[in-house]
């Protein structure tokens, strides 16, 4: 009996040292070489439809996750980078998407160009994040998540109630394809189709490129002197004031780029599901991407990305495993989604992929809890330490 567990204990101490020494050589490994096997990863996923491995539903769900990446890595510039929760996000990615609507659809005739309605697109959210960002960044915590709460309500409603401009409930249909260079030579009619993207597999590359530019540059900004400005006012807004930073500037800021992305995430969003309407943007949205930031890691690029598709893909794998196992079990697909997301929320509370920062808050004491006990061990009658730890 003791041979035996002499014999377990040293498989188990084999184990973790093998698990340690995988550790060592992943966190060795330069940040690029992990950015380029992710980037060969998704850009291969689409031959395996070509191939037949994967079936063309998954590579909706590829499109959407993408999409919804976009959204992960716009929010987490105010929740991750600034630390202001904003519960009404979804109202920006409304903006994008019904923009590129009225600009691109049958609704009132006219067809931009697919660069110039991106553009249209981004700056209306933009200057609907401004607008919405001069009341409220004097608030804090729940008061501003309310506040946006219920700016995503009142854009919400009003998109329902607006009928002679976004045909209220039955949303506007028949949205006109991207068409890249389309115009650019007219004389070579055959090769216009090369250039007109209606298909999910092109679909696909273009917000693939899309993610990865954009990841790319809020890298940088990341670890810019805005990045860490805003790490500043998320960690403690009076001691980065007192430092020189313009909370109500830095703050509008990330509001406004943050905006600026969910609403060129809107205008993909509406160009690859052809027709768009009020069920789209429902509370429940801002509630998913504010789970993709939280389980993929606050302030983590790379964490975000890997939440957003994760828990797109998540709602699909349940679909497939309840058809296989008895179709009743779909009923129950929400609940176990739920249910994993709280479990991942318990066992690993920094993210799949944390910030160094989120990491050793998750792991570590508290700075604020020791003070509070250096605290408690003073004399408070006489004003004198009665034991220093």
């Amino acid at each position: 009996m003791a041979t035996r567990m002499e014999t377990s204990s040293g498989r188990g101490t084999a184990t973790a040292h093998r698990g340690a020494a995988v550790r060592r050589i992943a966190s060795a490994m330069p940040a690029w070489v992990w950015w380029l096997a992710g980037i060969a990863i998704a850009a291969g996923f689409p031959l395996l439809n070509v191939i037949g491995v994967v079936e063309t539903a998954w590579l909706r769900v590829g499109v959407v996750s993408l999409i919804f990446a976009l959204l992960a890595l716009g929010l987490n510039i105010v929740m991750g980078e600034t630390g202001l929760l904003n519960l009404g996000y979804i109202a920006f990615f409304a903006f994008g998407a019904y923009t590129t609507a009225l600009l691109s659809s049958p609704k009132f005739e006219i067809h931009w160009p697919f660069l110039a309605v991106i553009v249209a697109s981004t700056l209306v959210a933009m200057v609907a994040g401004f607008l919405i960002s001069l009341p409220t960044l004097r608030l804090r915590g729940d008061y501003l998540a309310i506040v946006t709460l219920a700016f995503g309500e009142i854009v919400r409603l009003t998109i329902i109630n607006l009928v002679p401009l976004t045909n209220g409930p039955n949303g506007i249909t028949g949205i006109y394809p991207p068409r890249l260079f389309a115009d650019a030579r007219p004389a070579l009619e055959g090769i216009e189709a090369w250039f007109i993207i209606d298909k999910p597999l092109e679909y696909y590359y273009l917000v693939l490129v899309c993610v990865v530019v954009l990841a790319v540059l809020l890298t940088n900004l990341k670890n810019s002197r805005i990045g860490r400005a805003w790490n500043a006012l998320r960690e403690d807004e009076l001691a980065a004031i007192s430092s020189g930073i313009t909370a109500v500037r830095a703050k509008m800021l990330s509001v406004v780029l943050s905006a600026g992305i969910a609403g060129f995430a809107g205008s993909l969003f509406a160009y690859y599901s052809n027709v768009i309407s009020p069920e789209s943007f429902l509370f429940m949205q801002s509630v998913i991407v504010v789970c993709m930031v939280v389980l993929g890691g606050m302030g983590s690029i790379p964490g975000v990305m890997l939440g957003a598709i994760a828990l797109q893909a998540l709602p699909q794998l349940i679909r497939e495993a309840a058809g296989a196992a008895r179709s009743d079990f779909e009923v129950y697909r929400m609940l176990i989604y739920g249910v994993l997301i709280v479990v991942m929320v318990i066992v690993r509370p920094e993210g799949l992929l944390p910030d160094k920062i989120f990491r050793r808050e998750a792991h570590e004491v508290d700075p604020r809890e020791l003070e509070m006990t250096r605290q408690s061990l003073f004399d408070l009658e006489e004003g004198e330490k009665d034991l220093e730890v």
